[in-house]
């Protein structure tokens, strides 16, 4: 498939909001009745499949009371800049957006449109005309009478090329949020038991690898993943980077990692791994990969970038992100789904003296909040 073009211009009022701003691309990829598309370069022609507008949203990116009398509420409604693209494949619909906020943070998002694979069931489909709707159940929600939506995942994928501060001279650092044993206080006359209280440990990590710079998100172990500039540090002398934060509840891989399709698509067994930056290793997937399991020769393919096991320590790095989702099909996704998505976030983490969109803040209120 190729997502830059199965596409057509979006629709004003529709896709993009009115006053959107609309870039031109060149598509010479041919729709056809049949819903096939033949491509024919000869032929390009424009459209319009991108579109930019700024977004008031629904809530502050701050906001504060003052414990006064009477109260006082301030804060700041969120302005974003919108970049949104879509591409339709086949029966899915991908509304990818790319959001840039003014406290410096860049959203990443792309929600799932359109309508579901559904397949036809009978008591022809079991072996000795057993039961057809108990056999399907175990792979798919049942719809209609003979009507089934299979279970499926979808993954979206991106590259994120770091230069923290035009700087290719990065380290990848995980911080980790535990618990640690209480010692007794020595200011206490008769030592009593005392709670376990949280700690912060980080690491740098040194090289890249499989389980070394590949991570998947565990509520059960918080943390944060950044990207660090070590040369350069704030005043309190933390190093100045970006996180990677995942902004929804994500998937990955179900299927064990010897099968066809996850050999393909090693990214998917990730939310995050952390590779140096090779030209030629431009994207996480190849056309030469067809779900087959084998390995063509110079197919992008995430795990073969890991397996150098280069340095990335002060390196030009690159992060390759996943956010997915399992879509169990419910009767509600016929005749259309309502839209669903993944997201996540690049926020700057210790990269400016304070937040940025808290710079229109009273004299009081910003000296404050710096100190603090």
């Amino acid at each position: 498939w190729s997502l830059s073009m199965l596409s057509a211009s979006l629709e004003p009022g529709v896709d993009c909001p009115s006053g959107a701003t609309y870039f031109e691309a060149a598509t010479w990829y041919q729709l056809q009745e049949t819903g096939s598309a033949v491509a024919d370069a000869t032929r390009a022609v424009p459209f319009y499949p991108t579109c930019i507008f700024e977004w008031q949203e629904d809530h502050t990116i701050w906001r504060h009371m003052e414990n006064t009398e009477p109260p006082r509420v301030r804060g700041l409604g969120r302005r974003t800049l919108v970049v949104r693209s879509i591409a339709t494949v086949a029966n899915y619909d991908y509304i990818t957006d790319v959001k840039f906020r003014e406290d410096g943070e860049i959203e990443a998002s792309v929600r799932f449109a359109g309508y579901i694979e559904a397949r036809h069931y009978t008591d022809h489909d079991t072996e000795a005309g057993g039961d057809a709707a108990a056999h399907e159940s175990l792979y798919s929600s049942l719809l209609r009478p003979g009507l089934a939506g299979p279970v499926h995942c979808h993954i979206a994928a991106f590259k994120a090329d770091f230069d923290i501060g035009g700087v290719r001279a990065n380290t990848l650092r995980v911080t980790s949020v535990g618990a640690s044993d209480a010692p007794p206080s020595p200011r206490e006359p008769f030592p009593r038991p005392r709670h376990p209280y949280k700690v912060l440990s980080h690491r740098d990590v040194e090289a890249e690898g499989i389980g070394a710079s590949t991570f998947v998100a565990d509520p059960r172990r918080p943390g944060a993943w950044t990207i660090v500039d070590r040369a350069a540090a704030s005043p309190a002398g933390s190093p100045r980077g970006y996180a990677v934060t995942l902004g929804s509840f994500a998937t990955t891989q179900v299927l064990p990692d010897e099968h066809p399709f996850v050999r393909a698509m090693p990214f998917s067994k990730y939310h995050l791994a952390v590779t140096a930056h090779h030209d030629h290793e431009r994207r996480l997937t190849s056309p030469y990969v067809q779900y087959d399991g084998e390995e063509a020769s110079g197919a992008q393919d995430l795990d073969r970038f890991l397996s150098d096991g280069e340095s990335l320590l002060d390196a030009d790095l690159v992060a390759w992100i996943a956010v997915g989702r399992e879509h169990v099909v419910r009767q509600e996704d016929l005749p259309l789904v309502s839209n669903f998505g993944v997201a996540f976030s690049l926020q700057p983490w210790n990269f400016l003296p304070w937040n940025a969109a808290a710079s229109g803040l009273p004299p009081s209120l910003s000296e404050a909040g710096a100190g603090d």
